[in-house]
């Protein structure tokens, strides 16, 4: 059997959590029977019920085991500052069932010098090369939410609209470029501007939901500096913390 990432073997359980196969309040397999199901290292089992734990699917309880939690009912779209699969990842919360299709429009797509100014916005350093990139982001097709970002061009030199188009984080994995680590994240509220207003389905709201993230090699490296602004009353940002 080809041994499995723990990014597969997280959908796998994911599936089987939301599916039934483990109802709430029952415990998962130990490590040991995972990492021989799956053929891998009981650390690669880890890294993937870490990953069920940061989505609020399961916790550790010391002494029993991981245990399936029970789902929270929340009729607006799911999403975690701690994201760090890109937009599809939406589709990983089970309270997001109700999402059919999700899309990405590239609205801007250009290479540029960090100045003071930009300096002072992304934390990069004056004098570096990153791409610009504006992303509509459409939910069962409807926009709701713009990325701002901006990558430093040294860590992804062959980064092409394409791949912003689906998804940057995938390419980073598939062409093994580096490893996201960390991610700073600051949460607010913002007046709405006429651009986010023209393409953005907000309707008679006057405000957007804001989230700005600062997100780190394995190296400590600063690379991604990404601002998402969406439509407020179709949005709930999540979080999950053990005790």
């Amino acid at each position: 059997m080809p041994k499995n990432l723990y990014s597969d073997i997280y959908h796998i359980l994911k599936g089987e959590i939301d599916s039934n196969v483990y109802p709430p309040k029952t415990i998962l397999p130990g490590e040991e029977d995972l990492s021989q199901r799956f053929s891998v290292t009981r650390n690669t089992i880890r890294r993937a019920l870490k990953k069920l734990q940061s989505d609020g699917l399961v916790y550790t309880v010391k002494g029993r085991g991981v245990v399936v939690l029970e789902p929270i009912v929340d009729n607006r779209v799911i999403f975690s500052a701690a994201n760090h699969y890109g937009f599809q990842d939406l589709m990983s919360f089970p309270q997001n069932k109700f999402i059919k299709k999700l899309d990405t429009k590239v609205l801007e797509f250009k290479t540029i010098e960090i100045d003071d100014q930009l300096s002072k916005h992304t934390s990069f350093s004056i004098g570096d090369m990153a791409y610009y990139i504006e992303r509509l982001r459409l939910v069962n097709g409807k926009a709701m939410a713009i990325d701002t970002s901006y990558f430093r061009q040294e860590n992804m030199p062959n980064l092409t609209i394409e791949n912003a188009q689906d998804s940057i984080y995938q390419y980073i994995r598939d062409e093994k470029l580096f490893k996201s680590a960390a991610a700073r994240s600051v949460a607010t509220v913002e007046t709405v501007t006429q651009k986010e207003a023209d393409v953005l389905a907000l309707k008679e709201a006057n405000c957007v939901g804001a989230l700005k993230k600062y997100v780190y090699t394995d190296l400590g490296n600063l690379f991604e500096c990404t601002e998402t602004k969406y439509v407020p009353d179709h949005f709930s940002l999540v979080g999950f913390e053990s005790y």
